[in-house]
């Protein structure tokens, strides 16, 4: 049974929305989820981000908080209430880094919260943690 799991976590294949205003940050991101078989989708602002989640369903979603057009906390209730994304992991990246507002964020339902700088290791794993807890029988 290990063996099985270890397969599927190397060769787990999902849709990932990354929303963060620094190119930097989401082409880092990008390329190391593509070279791990994700499918990526790269919004800069909140109302692309809003845009893309309209129309594809993510299995999970990175976004700052800090992002032009609508704050993340806001594009975070939005997602939560959409049709196709209403149910999908989010994790918050953020420089932001008060107990409180992160103890905040996560009460609203977001899955984890990282602060920035972060080990893009950890952020992959992490990923792939939550698809696998999607994938197991409850």
């Amino acid at each position: 049974m290990k063996a099985t799991i270890e397969k599927d976590k190397e060769s787990m294949e999902g849709r990932v929305l990354i929303v963060d205003d620094e190119l930097l940050i989401n082409k880092l991101l990008e390329t190391r989820l593509t070279r791990d078989e994700f499918k990526v989708d790269v919004a800069f602002d909140g109302i692309e981000a809003l845009k893309k989640a309209s129309s594809n369903k993510y299995d999970v979603i990175l976004t700052d908080l800090m992002i032009p057009n609508i704050a993340g906390r806001e594009l975070i209730m939005e997602l939560q209430n959409s049709k196709l994304n209403s149910e999908t992991p989010i994790i918050v990246l953020s420089s932001l880094a008060s107990d409180e507002l992160i103890v905040d964020i996560l009460g609203s339902g977001v899955k984890d919260y990282i602060v920035k700088p972060f080990s893009l290791n950890v952020v992959i794993a992490k990923i792939k943690q939550l698809m696998l807890s999607d994938l197991s029988p409850v």
